[in-house]
């Protein structure tokens, strides 16, 4: 069955969404997935010819009223179309239809009042539309070299969020980074594109020397290989916290803003923690809070 799944979430939610396609592929039938969404990410699982941009002009047609018919012979090649989103675009789900056999949407978050994990309600949807199989996420696939290689073996430290509410507090940065370079050495301090300027100079100033580096917006190969061999991650509740959890890293998410028995990060080695401060006091420091 050739499925296309279409995915326009944010990097965290996109990572949760993994063991729900690993089902799809499962199946039964098993598919053959293609992914709508964005590339850097979806080739960490797929293969780049089966990965298409979601901001693509191309694709634009699929959020119109009318299709054009390069979108439509496209569209035909797919037995299903399956769109992971929190409110679908009624427009898009209408199009798929008129051109794709099956349509499913799948919730990427639980009803209000509800505290199930994210992933877990992915799941029991597909589960409910009649799909059997292991709910194991695919392999994360062997990355290109593009992008300045980082230092590895570094622990990483990613304070920013793309939630202003989730993001640490330059003073607590600095904390954690002390406490990185006690246990581990100095942290390789991660920063993504939703960290302003202003917050980028006061994390400069908080964590000071305790940083052993900083990797400022980096391409996909490069973050993936700086998680992949971090000995200790610590971020706030962001994407790049979800990554390093799918990833393998040992990773402790601070949550300050969502509740992590619905968001936090899926991982043999992961933890989400709300509380941080009264935590650090009850171990007596980091090290006792990664898994």
């Amino acid at each position: 069955m050739e499925t296309l799944a279409l995915h326009l979430g944010a990097l965290g939610d996109f990572v949760l969404s993994w063991p729900a396609l690993g089902l799809l592929a499962a199946g039964p039938p098993a598919s053959r997935l293609g992914l709508l969404g964005q590339p850097a990410w979806g080739r960490l699982l797929l293969p780049g010819e089966r990965v298409f941009d979601r901001e693509a002009g191309r694709f634009a047609g699929l959020f119109s009223p009318a299709p054009g018919p390069e979108l439509r012979r496209w569209l035909r090649d797919f037995d299903r179309a399956v769109v992971f989103a929190h409110r679908p675009d009624p427009l898009l789900l209408a199009n798929l239809r008129g051109w794709v056999p099956q349509v499913w949407a799948v919730p990427t978050r639980p009803a209000p009042g509800e505290r199930r994990h994210a992933s877990d309600v992915q799941v029991a949807a597909l589960r409910g539309l009649g799909l059997t199989g292991p709910a194991q996420p695919l392999p994360v696939l062997p990355l290109g070299q593009e992008g300045a290689a980082p230092p590895t073996g570094a622990p990483v430290l990613a304070p920013g969020s793309g939630g202003r509410a989730k993001r640490l507090a330059p003073e607590l940065a600095g904390k954690l980074a002390r406490e990185m370079t006690r246990h581990w050495g100095p942290p390789l301090v991660l920063l993504g594109p939703a960290e302003d300027g202003a917050y980028r100079h006061e994390l400069t100033q908080a964590v000071g020397e305790d940083a052993g580096g900083w990797l400022s917006d980096p391409e996909m190969p490069a973050l993936a290989a700086a998680l992949r061999a971090a000995p200790a991650y610590v971020g706030a509740d962001s994407g790049v916290s979800h990554l390093a959890a799918a990833l393998g890293a040992p990773a402790l998410a601070v949550f300050q803003a969502s509740d992590p028995q619905v968001w936090a990060p899926r991982g043999a080695r992961a933890r989400g923690l709300a509380e941080l401060e009264q935590a650090l006091a009850k171990q007596g420091g980091l090290a006792g809070l990664l898994p």
